[in-house]
């Protein structure tokens, strides 16, 4: 497994449509096809937004299982992602096999730049249902995330919490002022998804408030995690497990909390490029990572399954009643 360099600047994506891409060689409908077909291509590269504990978590598992494939990945934001992709595709260019990223608006908006998948492309479609179906059969939802308050155990009490944060729309009482930090919206469609329904559910007046409470945009909630474990922030919001799983497992003074009023889903989805230069490495990546094995991993750092599984590593599913981020 390679981590290559996640630095590449630019945040504004051109969506720009590319006609006359040629597909690569296109997998068979059986399973041992598929991953004859792979390990002949022997590498994969993969463009993510995923956090490193499940990417490296993730890849050391696929590779144990397939050793003839060597992954490499590329880790940013997911408007970052797409715009380094939407480059490359304009200078004629791809690299990427695969693109797994918890925004999914390329794959909705252009969704001639990536294969359609059938069950001949990915077998395990044939007895799997996924719980949360892609807007269109060119991207597959992989695993699903219940947006949460990253809190500092060391500043805010669990009294704190019940009195100042029992529901979301708590996050402009005056209680907060001066300690709140956001994930910055135009980093990701999840984020404006979740301004978007708290401004729906509570109103703009509900919005000028929490903005009188001064929260300080940060750029991603990984980083912005390990500044709440270091006292700048008493709440990080909106966030999922994922992104504090590796600190809270050292033993960081963090939390997680989830009030009422708002479940926030975001689904992580994953594609293949039309023209990606190992296409089957691709899909039996996306493959694996809707089968059992794959999702426990996820649920490893707070995921919800995708598939229906009764593992002991996945106590928690999607609940019964959500709102699923919006594509923005």
């Amino acid at each position: 497994m390679k981590i290559l360099s996640t630095a590449f600047a630019g945040v504004t994506i051109a969506f720009v449509p590319i006609f006359g891409l040629t597909p690569g060689a296109v997998a068979q409908t059986t399973m041992e096809d598929l991953e004859a077909a792979a390990t002949a291509e022997g590498k994969l590269m993969i463009y993510t937004s995923n956090h490193d504990a499940d990417m490296q978590a993730r890849v050391a598992a696929f590779e144990a299982r397939y050793p003839g494939i060597r992954v490499e990945y590329v880790r940013q934001p997911s408007s970052q992602i797409f715009t380094r992709f939407i480059s490359e595709q304009n200078a004629g260019v791809t690299l990427a096999d695969l693109l797994a990223t918890g925004s999914t608006s390329l794959y909705q908006e252009e969704p001639a730049l990536f294969r359609a998948l059938t069950e001949a492309d990915l077998p395990v479609l044939a007895d799997t249902d996924l719980l949360v179906e892609a807007e269109n059969d060119n991207y597959k939802v992989f695993v699903n995330d219940l947006q949460k308050v990253t809190y500092s155990t060391s500043a805010v009490s669990e009294e704190d919490l019940a009195a100042h944060l029992a529901e979301w729309g708590n996050l402009s009482d005056p209680f907060w002022k001066g300690n709140i930090a956001l994930v910055d919206p135009r980093n990701s469609n999840n984020q404006m998804s979740f301004l978007l329904y708290m401004q729906d559910i509570y109103g703009d007046e509900w919005f000028e408030d929490f903005m009188a409470n001064g929260p300080e945009l940060v750029g991603t909630a990984s980083s912005a995690s390990q500044q709440v474990a270091a006292g700048a922030f008493n709440v990080l919001v909106p966030t999922i497990p994922a992104q504090s799983a590796a600190i809270r497992a050292q033993g960081a003074p963090v939390g997680l909390y989830s009030p009422a009023g708002l479940n926030h889903v975001t689904a992580s989805g994953a594609a293949v490029p039309v023209d990606a230069p190992n296409p089957n490495a691709g899909m039996l990546f996306l493959n694996w990572m809707l089968t059992e094995e794959a999702q426990a991993i996820g649920c490893a750092t707070g995921g919800l399954p995708n598939i229906a599984t009764q593992s002991a590593e996945c106590p928690d599913h999607l609940p019964e009643e959500y709102s699923l981020a919006r594509d923005v």
